[in-house]
């Protein structure tokens, strides 16, 4: 980068700092962000189906096991032992990205948004999402994990779990499941179910991250594990935001990206007069490391969206 200052200083030392500024943009930044990894689809419901516990030698099942439902990023995320899972749903709920993610999906400054459920009509609405059951001499480990995963404002409860037909159009004639299942209620500090409306929760999603990635992906992984596991099911507010987020990426996306970047490079060499070369090929770099570290993206997005709307 030092080298190519020198270079620059050169030939366009007199150009004004908005030209600079898109040359260097052009010659570094623009490529990285327009190349994007494609990652390889896999068949969920196909792996599901063939493997039913995540252990080599699960312990035999016994009376004192329980059950967790999961239906957020439980469905594709399961980090503990368990020794069966099945497909199916809970009663009486919706699922909405009400909750606020300092922890996982976004950082405290700004946070993402994740699943909780509402009280719904217990005759019509339905969640689908995935039971695991856990065994007796693990439940106290993987309990005391999950009670760490969602700490940030979920709260147990326990309820029935109906296991989903594995044929379409078929009825499920096994006997209800009681499971545990962690919900964040509305008395939690991090419940966001004032800003409902789908375009802000959208917004939001599209602009964040945090320690255990995009909160896009998260969005992602959900709507296409409820596709592959629960072909036919409707869930509007999900199928809504991933219509919104999938509009913020491909409309604005690559412009709003771009404009963050050239406003970071045209403040580093605003200072060129202030800082020597060395000082601003360091600051440079470590702009274009920043851009391109997890998180970074969505770093971009949140700042320019934020001087849009105070502009």
């Amino acid at each position: 980068m030092l080298a190519y200052l020198e270079g620059l200083r050169a030939v366009d030392g007199g150009a004004p700092c908005s030209q600079l500024a898109g040359k260097i943009y052009s010659d570094f930044f623009a490529e990285p962000l327009e190349s994007k990894s494609k990652k390889k689809e896999t068949n969920l419901l196909h792996s599901f189906d063939a493997v039913a516990s995540n252990q080599e030698v699960p312990p035999a099942p016994s009376e004192a096991d329980v059950w967790i439902f999961g239906y957020g990023s439980l469905v594709w995320k399961a980090d503990f032992p368990y020794i069966d899972r099945r497909r199916g749903f809970v009663w009486g709920f919706k699922r909405r990205f009400y909750q606020h993610s300092i922890d996982h999906r976004g950082i405290p400054e700004r946070p993402g948004r994740v699943v909780t459920l509402l009280p719904g009509d217990p005759n019509r609405d339905r969640v689908y999402g995935v039971a695991y059951r856990i065994a007796a001499e693990q439940k106290g480990a993987v309990l005391d994990h999950l009670d760490y995963r969602e700490k940030n404002g979920y709260e147990r409860c326990s309820l029935e779990f109906h296991e989903y037909p594995k044929e379409t159009g078929a009825s499920s004639s096994s006997d209800p499941i009681q499971v545990i299942m962690y919900v964040a209620t509305q008395a939690n500090d991090s419940y966001a179910g004032h800003v409902w409306q789908v375009s802000c929760i959208a917004r939001q999603i599209f602009s964040s991250a945090g320690p255990s990635g995009p909160n896009r992906e998260y969005l992602f992984n959900l709507a296409a594990a409820m596709e592959q596991l629960f072909p036919g099911a409707v869930d509007e507010h999900l199928e809504e935001l991933v219509a919104s987020v999938r509009r913020f990426i491909e409309e604005d996306e690559p412009q709003l990206l771009r404009g963050a970047l050239l406003q970071e490079i045209q403040g580093i060499l605003s200072k060129e007069e202030e800082k020597p070369l060395p000082e601003l090929a360091r600051r440079l770099e470590e702009l274009l490391e920043r851009s391109q570290q997890p998180g970074g993206r969505e770093w971009l997005l949140h700042g320019q969206l934020q001087r849009r709307s105070e502009a």
